[in-house]
């Protein structure tokens, strides 16, 4: 299809116009982006099935606005200083897209957002999977939610340990088992804690695996205020996500849910004790 079509079908499917759709129709008619030129003003509306009506249709559509370009990039070649393809990887690796069939750019998927009926917990599983499991067996967990203990949300649902057991099931755990590192300053250590980590180390059990609970430290003492989810591998890498809390994985809020890029794991883990 050459761009003289694309223009129409994309105005008849009611789409916004591309910058190249005003180029094209600027070719086959310069004087529509002129409503006071002389050959507007002679012709006949009443020839042609009408054609000032379809002239103010087509008027009409070249204002819209809403347009949005998507870019697509390689390794090293965003001109933007902090992006991720810019900061991680080797000359020509592509890192944390997927391919979009088309010459080998990609599409790069940081974030995304979720709500409603069970959209939260399962955009957050899916992101797990395909964070975490590339990278092989997991032996570490670290998590940084000051609210991993509790069950119950601010929206009164319950639901908290499950969550966090079913995000469990999204990693591949290595053998014989995996150390799970909580935050010191998490709410309810000494009393909820007990029952979250008898809970944990009894799905484990159930699933064939050992689990080991300690406290991971900061060096400068300080506190995470985001939920990071960071998994050390078998071959000593590290995958993270962020999210909300565990509990907070319910029908009445929206979350963000994304993979931590390389740079951002790399600061992340400099402020962490025996984690880099």
């Amino acid at each position: 299809m050459t761009d003289a079509m694309e223009w129409y079908w994309r105005m008849r499917m009611g789409l916004p116009p591309r910058p190249k759709d005003r180029d094209a129709l600027r070719r086959l008619a310069p004087e529509l982006f002129d409503l006071e030129h002389e050959a507007l003003q002679a012709i006949d509306d009443e020839r042609f099935w009408y054609p000032g009506a379809f002239r103010q249709e087509v008027g009409d559509w070249l204002h819209q606005e809403g347009y949005r370009q998507l870019v697509t990039v390689r390794d090293g070649s965003c001109p933007q200083q902090d992006c991720p393809l810019r900061l991680g990887g080797q000359p020509g690796q592509v890192i944390g897209g997927r391919p979009d069939g088309e010459d080998d750019a990609i599409v790069i998927e940081l974030m995304t957002v979720a709500g409603g009926y069970k959209a939260k917990a399962n955009t957050f599983y899916d992101m797990a999977r395909k964070v975490h499991r590339p990278k092989g067996p997991v032996r570490d967990l670290l998590v940084t939610d000051p609210y991993i203990y509790v069950d119950n949300s601010e929206e009164d649902t319950v639901g908290g340990i499950g969550n966090f057991l079913a995000y469990l099931d999204c990693l591949d755990i290595a053998h014989p088992g995996i150390t799970i590192y909580q935050p010191p300053y998490a709410k309810g250590k000494a009393t909820s804690g007990r029952i979250w980590r008898r809970s944990v180390e009894a799905h484990g059990k159930k699933n064939g695996y050992e689990i080991q609970f300690r406290f991971f430290k900061t060096l400068t003492e300080t506190r995470f205020h985001d939920r990071f989810y960071l998994a050390r591998h078998e071959d000593g890498s590290v995958s993270g996500l962020f999210g909300p809390s565990m509990n907070s994985l319910n029908d009445k809020s929206f979350v963000l849910v994304g993979e931590l890029e390389a740079q951002t794991l790399k600061r992340l883990l400099a402020c962490l004790d025996r984690w880099h």
